[in-house]
C-alpha cells in the first residue's frame, strides 16, 4: 500500500510539469487602457461589445502579458504601463481566469534590441545603486500584485535584451571575450531574478531576446557568467516575404523559428516561450495562415511553452498620443479591424466561439486560369469554417483555385504540403492528384486552412459542375496576384423546352457530368454557358 501511495504522490507531483507542456495561447494587450481612454471599444465577431480581457478569453487566449515601465510620466509617454496601470489591467485579466506574464522593461518607455534606455530616476547612479533600484522596482510592482491576490506565472527580467540591460550599466561589452562580456549584464539580470523569487518563488523567470536565432550566441556566455533563468523568451515576427521560406538565412521564417527553438530547448535544457509575434494587420487571411502554421509547428515541439500575440487589439490606424509627438507611425501588426473586431489572424489561438459570420457564405472553385467558376462549396452544418461540395472532375490531374469571394482571397497549395491552403504569392495551383475523372468529394477547413478530396464511386449524376447562381469571368491575373476582384454575374435557371437552340452564338453545352456535348438532344437537361452567363435548360 505504501508503494502505491508513494507512486500516487509522484504522479501528482508530475502533473504540473505535464501541464506545462501544453502550448499557451496568449496576448500582450498593454495598450488597452490607453485605447479605452481614447474612446475605443472592442467587439466579438458577432458585433457584441466585450471587455477586452473577456474577449481575449473568448478568442481562446489562456494568458495575458503586460509590460511595466519605471516612470513613463516623467519620460513623457504618459501614465500608462506604470505600476498603477499594470495592477489595474492585471486585476481584469485575473477576474477572467487568465494566467499572467509580467514584462519588466527597466526603462521609462519601450525597451528593445536598439533601445535599452536607463530610467530618468536612475541616471547618474553607481552600478551598485542601479542594481538596488532595479531590485526595488521589481519587488515593488510584484508586491502590489501579490497584495491583490494575483500571482504571475511568468516574469520577464528585461525585454529583448540583445544589446544589454539598462544601458550603459548592463551593456554587453563586445570589447571583451567570452563570459567577460556579460559581467555587468548578469549583475543586473540576476538582481531582477532574485527580486522576483523573493516575492513569487515559483514564478518562472524569463530572459527575453528579439529573434529566435539569437539564443545560440547569447546564452552560452550568459550562463558561463553566472546568469540565472528558468525559461528563454524570444520574439518572432514572420514577414510576407520569408514566413514560409526554407532558406537558412531567413530569420523571419516559421521553419527556422521551429528549428532554432528546438535547438535552444535541447542545448540549454529549459522551455522556450514565443513572447511576441504578429503579422501585417492589412492581410488577415495571410496572417491566419501564418499563425496556424506557426502553432502547428510549435505544438509538435516538446517544451515549447507557448505563443503570445503582441498588441492584437490595434488596427493599424490607432496610435498612442506619444507616437504623434515623436512622429512615429501607427503599429501595423495588430489583428483587429477599424470597427474593433478581431480578424482571422487570431483563429489559430484556439477560440471555441468563433461566429459563423467570421467565414464567407460560400467558397468558389475557379479553373486554373482564374476565369471560370467550376463549383460553389457550401458550409457544412454544425462545423464552423468547414465547406464541402462534389466536384465533377473532367480532366486528369485537374488544376484549380479555391476563392473566398467576400475578401477576394485566392487560395492555392502550400508548396511544401499540397493539403494546406496558401494565399501567399508563391502558392501553387491546387490539383486532384489522380488521372481518374469523375465526381470527387471536396472538403475545405478554413479554420485550419486544409483541404481534402476523395473519389466518390457512387456519385454518377445530378452534380452541379458550374454554379447556377455562381460567378464567372474573373481575369486570369486574379489567380496569380489576388489583386483584382472576382466578378460575379447572376445566372438564370429555367426548365424551358423553348430554350436557346443549338445554334446560339457562342453557346457551349455540358451534360450533368460536366462533359461537353456538340449538340443537345431534345428533352434532355443541359448546362449552357454563353459568355458570362450560365443556365440550366431542357431542350
Amino acid at each position: 500500500m505504501r508503494f502505491f501511495f508513494s507512486l500516487f504522490c509522484l504522479l501528482c507531483l508530475a502533473l504540473p510539469s505535464l501541464h506545462a507542456q501544453r502550448l499557451v495561447s496568449g496576448a500582450d494587450v498593454s495598450w488597452c487602457t490607453e485605447m479605452e481612454a481614447d474612446g475605443r471599444k472592442f467587439y466579438n465577431a458577432a458585433g457584441e461589445e466585450r471587455d477586452i480581457f473577456a474577449l481575449m478569453k473568448e478568442l481562446g487566449m489562456t494568458a495575458i502579458r503586460l509590460r511595466v515601465w519605471v516612470d513613463p510620466t516623467t519620460y513623457g509617454y504618459g501614465a500608462w504601463c506604470d505600476k498603477a496601470d499594470v495592477v489595474a489591467k492585471a486585476k481584469r485579466a485575473h477576474a477572467q481566469g487568465l494566467d499572467l506574464m509580467i514584462d519588466f522593461h527597466y526603462s521609462d518607455t519601450f525597451a528593445d534590441p536598439e533601445h535599452q534606455n536607463v530610467p530618468k530616476a536612475w541616471e547618474g547612479m553607481t552600478m551598485d545603486e542601479v542594481k538596488q533600484a532595479l531590485a526595488n522596482h521589481t519587488t515593488d510592482v510584484l508586491q502590489a500584485l501579490k497584495d491583490e491576490g494575483i500571482t504571475p506565472k511568468w516574469v520577464q527580467v528585461g525585454n529583448e535584451t540583445n544589446s544589454g540591460l539598462v544601458l550603459d550599466y548592463g551593456k554587453i561589452d563586445w570589447d571583451k571575450t567570452g563570459a567577460a562580456r556579460f559581467t555587468n549584464y548578469v549583475a543586473l539580470s540576476n538582481a531582477g531574478y532574485d527580486a522576483v523569487k523573493s516575492v513569487f518563488p515559483y514564478a518562472q523567470v524569463i530572459v527575453h531576446l528579439g529573434g529566435t536565432e539569437n539564443p545560440r550566441w547569447f546564452f552560452p556566455d550568459f550562463k558561463a557568467a553566472g546568469g540565472k533563468f528558468d525559461m528563454i523568451g524570444v520574439s518572432h515576427y514572420p514577414t510576407e516575404a520569408e514566413w514560409n521560406s526554407t532558406a537558412s538565412d531567413a530569420t523571419h521564417s516559421n521553419v527556422n523559428a521551429e528549428k532554432y527553438i528546438r535547438e535552444a530547448i535541447s542545448t540549454f535544457n529549459v522551455p522556450v516561450m514565443v513572447c511576441e509575434t504578429g503579422f501585417d494587420v492589412t492581410k488577415p487571411a495571410l496572417a491566419q495562415e501564418v499563425m496556424i502554421d506557426l502553432f502547428n509547428r510549435l505544438k509538435a515541439v516538446s517544451n515549447c511553452a507557448g505563443i503570445f500575440y503582441w498588441e492584437p487589439e490595434v488596427d493599424g490606424v490607432w496610435k498612442p498620443k506619444y507616437y504623434e509627438t515623436v512622429g512615429w507611425n501607427a503599429y501595423g501588426m495588430g489583428a483587429f479591424t477599424t470597427d474593433g473586431k478581431p480578424t482571422k489572424a487570431l483563429d489559430a489561438f484556439g477560440g471555441k466561439t468563433v461566429a459563423d459570420n467570421a467565414y464567407p457564405d460560400s467558397l468558389l472553385i475557379y479553373d486554373k486560369d482564374g476565369k471560370n467558376v467550376l463549383l460553389k462549396l457550401r458550409p457544412v452544418a454544425g462545423q464552423t469554417g468547414v465547406f464541402a461540395g462534389q466536384f465533377n472532375v473532367t480532366e486528369a490531374w485537374q488544376n484549380f483555385f479555391i476563392v473566398d469571394p467576400e475578401t477576394n482571397t485566392w487560395y492555392g497549395s502550400d508548396p511544401s504540403d499540397k493539403t494546406k491552403l496558401s494565399s501567399a504569392s508563391d502558392h501553387w495551383n491546387l490539383w486532384i492528384s489522380s488521372d481518374k475523372t469523375g465526381v470527387y468529394d471536396i472538403t475545405v477547413d478554413m479554420v485550419n486552412l486544409t483541404w481534402t478530396h476523395t473519389f466518390n464511386e457512387s456519385a454518377t449524376a445530378g452534380i452541379e459542375v458550374l454554379p447556377i447562381d455562381g460567378a464567372a469571368g474573373a481575369s486570369s491575373s486574379s489567380a496569380s496576384s489576388s489583386s483584382s476582384s472576382a466578378s460575379s454575374s447572376s445566372s438564370s435557371s429555367s426548365s424551358s423546352s423553348s430554350g436557346a437552340s443549338s445554334s446560339s452564338s457562342g453557346a457551349r453545352y455540358f451534360d450533368l457530368l460536366g462533359r461537353r456535348v456538340s449538340a443537345p438532344v431534345h428533352g434532355q437537361l443541359y448546362i449552357v454557358k454563353q459568355g458570362r452567363q450560365v443556365s440550366k435548360r431542357v431542350f
